[in-house]
């Protein structure tokens, strides 16, 4: 059974019958919700150095369990079918905020981002972020950022660049909902790369 509300923001599936795991307990739910940068950015490292099909189910997995915070060793006994429900929802946050390889990107002189939930970072709140160009400089943060060329490191590159342009402590963009980091990301990326920005988990 499978449960959705906030706007598909919350996503609860019954385990029926529920799932007994040695030495983790048992388990009745999965509850998951939208991912942050930081979560993401586990899974991204937990890829490791090359993107294969098995680094990216691996990490998928410890994705869930961050989010859900059923143990590792209970989320690999739920029933594959549940796990990639799971998944789908967890990712579907970035994927769907992320530009399309046939869309324009938009080089508008600016973008401001809201935060309905504003967060809390290095003793401060933040409930808006303002975005412009990048400079060469700015630029040139991200490109030695990407410089590993991991899965990590693309991702990486782009917390920096936000970093850099929007002026917010990294901590707090760590914080940010994923969505809100696609579009921020992909905004920048957009005065210089033609396609999709990259950094997808």
């Amino acid at each position: 059974m499978v449960g959705e509300d906030d706007g598909e923001k919350v996503l609860i599936i019954d385990l029926e019958p529920p799932l007994e795991v040695r030495k983790a307990g048992t388990f009745t739910e999965l509850s998951l919700h939208e991912p942050n940068v930081y979560q993401t950015l586990c899974a991204a490292q937990a890829m490791g150095r090359q993107m294969t099909p098995e680094s990216v189910y691996n990490s998928q997995i410890g994705l869930v369990a961050r989010i859900s915070g059923m143990p590792e060793v209970a989320v690999i006994e739920l029933p594959t079918t549940v796990l990639d429900r799971a998944v789908m929802f967890v990712t579907d946050f970035e994927e769907r905020n992320r530009r399309k390889p046939d869309e324009l990107p938009d080089t508008s002189p600016s973008l401001t981002l809201i935060f309905e939930d504003p967060i809390e970072a290095t003793g401060r709140t933040f409930s808006d972020m303002e975005l412009r160009e990048p400079t060469v400089r700015e630029r040139r943060i991200m490109k030695a950022a990407e410089a590993k060329g991991t899965p990590a490191a693309f991702l990486e590159a782009e917390i920096a660049m936000l970093e850099a342009v929007s002026e917010w402590p990294k901590a707090a963009i760590l914080k940010m909902p994923i969505s809100k980091f696609a579009q921020g990301a992909d905004y920048l990326t957009g005065f210089f790369y033609s396609g999709p920005a990259n950094g997808n988990v």
